[in-house]
């Protein structure tokens, strides 16, 4: 009989020890309930920017799917609008606004609590570097979501730029939705280009990315 007692209270130490850590990770989810799309810029015929070892359009997607693990890993619903090497384009006439077209259409049919489109800068100058955040007035939302962004990111890595207030790209001005346009760094500039090829880096702008998206909506 105290055999069984003693296994019986073994195994409940166990248990405990394991408890504080379940619950950890129930805590964990603040993003429950929201849904979220993520657009990767280009693909497809549409390279995008390229310089060096990147090319835009796979970059953009790297990050994305990175992304849609992290927001999946603490609740979210999440969307991709492309999930592979393609545009969402349905004709050769066209194609790139056909593209941005269908893009748009696909969040605002979705409807999501936001959306996040990752994008790569690239300039003549090599002197250009930084994250940047963009943002249209379609949403009174958008400018609230840029601004924690960015603020977050500026308190944990170097080089992000001020926001900037942008109605001129066709793509953002259909979506209904809340949501960004993240420029994550001028891969013309060869420490962002550096910075961006290496998965440690990916790696915690993504979770800076994320955990700026969960304070956005905590408050």
């Amino acid at each position: 009989m105290n055999k069984y007692k003693s296994l019986i209270i073994i195994c409940f130490f166990l248990f405990t020890l394991c408890l504080p850590k379940a619950v950890a990770n129930i805590k964990n989810l603040n993003l429950l309930g929201k849904t979220i799309v993520l657009d990767a810029g280009h693909g497809g015929v549409d390279a995008g920017a390229q310089s060096g070892l990147i090319t835009e359009k796979n970059l953009n997607l790297i990050l994305v799917k990175k992304l849609e693990q992290e927001l999946i890993s603490r609740g979210a619903s999440v969307y991709l609008t492309r999930e592979g090497d393609n545009d969402l384009s349905g004709t050769t006439t066209n194609r790139k606004k056909n593209d941005l077209y269908n893009r748009a259409k696909y969040i605002n049919e979705i409807s999501p609590n936001m959306y996040i489109s990752i994008h790569l800068n690239s300039t003549t100058s090599s002197n250009w570097k930084g994250l940047q955040v963009f943002y249209t007035t379609k949403n009174k939302e958008n400018k609230k979501i840029a601004t924690t962004v960015t603020n977050y990111l500026k308190e944990n890595i170097a080089n992000v730029r001020e926001i900037k207030k942008d109605n001129t790209y066709y793509m953002y001005r259909l979506i209904k939705s809340p949501g960004v346009l993240v420029e994550a760094g001028f891969i013309s500039n060869p420490n962002d280009n550096y910075l961006l090829r290496q998965e440690e880096y990916q790696n915690k702008l993504v979770n800076l990315l994320v955990d700026s998206i969960e304070i956005y909506f905590q408050n």
